[in-house]
Formats: structure tokens, C-alpha cells, sequence
């Protein structure tokens, strides 16, 4: 029966010792938009009927504007590289418009831009991701467009 004891006394140090990593490791990358759309899983997933323009793209004038959109997802990042995890991340936030998107009438997600913590980084090539000891964090914001065809 002790030995039961210790058992628990030492899990519970091992979670609570794992949990304060998980607060204290937050390491921030700046990760190309290209090496996501190029994944296997991008092509699959992505409409291409729902169209994406990051930063400063140009865009045909739209027919009309609705609304911006902000999505903020974390995903697994146990057992993966830092840049895998935030790809993924980074797809499922790109979905995640694109279902917007189509939900208020648009064709185009435009002026897509990184916005972790709410600091919108306007860059047209790349985003920000933040890698924790569990977890990928992966903020985008964009206006939700109908371009002619």
C-alpha cells in the first residue's frame, strides 16, 4: 500500500512539473505561407473556389465586402517538428476562413494577415506561429470578399 502512495505522489509531481513547461516554453517562428499550401493535405482540403489573397496582394476590385474574420486555433504538437505542427495549424485556421467564407456568401478571403496576440503582422509571405511544449498556436485574420469572376 505505500508503495501505491509514492506512486501518486510522484505522478502528481511529474504533471505538475510538465505543466509549469507547458507554461514556460513559448518559442515564436516566423514560418512561410508556400510550405503550407504546398502540403498534400492543402490540396485536399482547401477550396479552390474560395479564394486566398495574404497581406498586400492585389485582388480584383470586389463586388462586394462583408466583414473581417479572426480565427485563433491551437493544435497537437507532441511527437512533431515545430514547423509540421504550425503548417498544421496553419491549414486548419486557412479552412476555417475559407468555411467562413462561404457561410456569409463570399468567394475570397482577402488581406489575410498573421495576428498573433491581436498584432496584426501584415506580410504576404509569411505567418506567425508560437510553439509551446504541447501545443502550436497559429492566429489569422481576413476580410471576407465576393470578387467578380
Amino acid at each position: 500500500m505505500m508503495q501505491r502512495g509514492y506512486l501518486c505522489a510522484l505522478l502528481v509531481g511529474f504533471i505538475g512539473l510538465s505543466a509549469g513547461n507547458v507554461q514556460a516554453d513559448d518559442t515564436g517562428y516566423t514560418l512561410p505561407y508556400r510550405d503550407v499550401l504546398a502540403m498534400p493535405q492543402a490540396q485536399e482540403r482547401l477550396d479552390p473556389a474560395v479564394r486566398l489573397f495574404f497581406g498586400q496582394q492585389q485582388f480584383p476590385q470586389p463586388t462586394s465586402w462583408r466583414h473581417d474574420y479572426f480565427v485563433d486555433r491551437s493544435g497537437n504538437a507532441l511527437f512533431k517538428s515545430a514547423e509540421s505542427a504550425c503548417r498544421n495549424v496553419a491549414l486548419e485556421n486557412l479552412v476555417t476562413l475559407q468555411e467562413r467564407a462561404r457561410a456569409v456568401g463570399a468567394n475570397a478571403v482577402v488581406n489575410i494577415v498573421s495576428d498573433y496576440s491581436r498584432s496584426p503582422r501584415n506580410d504576404s509571405d509569411s505567418y506567425q506561429c508560437h510553439v509551446g511544449s504541447m501545443t502550436a498556436n497559429v492566429s489569422l485574420k481576413g476580410t471576407m470578399a465576393t470578387l467578380p469572376d
